[in-house]
């Protein structure tokens, strides 16, 4: 990612070279791995490197440096996505989907769970801007799924009627990964995440 660092009407307060961009991500990954109520103040100005003043000039309420945290994320998902909704190989592209949390096990956000069902469980879900975001993700994962097993039905490597259960039964497994992670479990997450393709690849469901 390029940006080009905020230099003009600086407040005190705010670095010579803050650069929102990179603050943004430090934000998403903070909330990420902490959760909406546990990230304190004091951990997002450390992240930051701004000022308490600067901090809430640049992104406003807690409740709206989640919003733009959300946005970062599900912008950050376009890949993760890209498979499901790009593809060409029908179960294989489910597969090459299941990589992406897999890759995420083996790396420093293994217990991070997915952000997006984290703030589903938390009260600022119930903040209607919140609300529509992670919404957004679950319509987005449902039909990402329908439409990789649609393609993997019409090209023989699924049962017909298939996509019609298989995607929402999916969708709860991988909500499920995501949480045993997210509990500290990775062993478990890894493990239920190998009985979902062990499960797919037998195109039998």
């Amino acid at each position: 990612m390029s940006t080009t660092p905020d230099t003009e009407a600086r407040r005190p307060g705010r670095p010579a070279q803050f650069d929102r961009d990179n603050a943004l991500t430090a934000l998403c990954l903070l909330l990420w791995n902490r959760g909406y109520d546990a990230a304190t103040q004091e951990e997002m100005l450390a992240a930051t490197g701004l000022s308490s003043s600067s901090l809430y000039r640049a992104f406003g309420t807690k409740a709206d440096i989640l919003e733009a945290v959300l946005t970062r994320y599900l912008a950050w998902a376009d890949e993760m996505f890209a498979p499901l909704e790009h593809g060409s190989r029908g179960v294989a592209d489910v597969q090459a989907f299941f990589d992406y949390f897999q890759a995420q096990f083996d790396g420093p956000l293994s217990n991070a769970g997915c952000l997006v069902w984290n703030t589903a469980q938390n009260s600022i879900n119930g903040d209607s801007r919140i609300n529509a975001l992670t919404e957004q993700h679950m319509r987005r994962l449902r039909q990402g799924l329908t439409a990789a097993l649609q393609r993997a039905a019409d090209a023989g490597e699924l049962p017909p009627s298939a996509p019609q259960y298989l995607a929402d039964a999916l969708r709860a497994g991988i909500l499920g990964v995501q949480a045993r992670g997210r509990a500290g479990d990775t062993t478990d997450a890894v493990a239920m995440l190998n009985g979902l393709r062990t499960l797919l690849g037998h195109g039998s469901l």
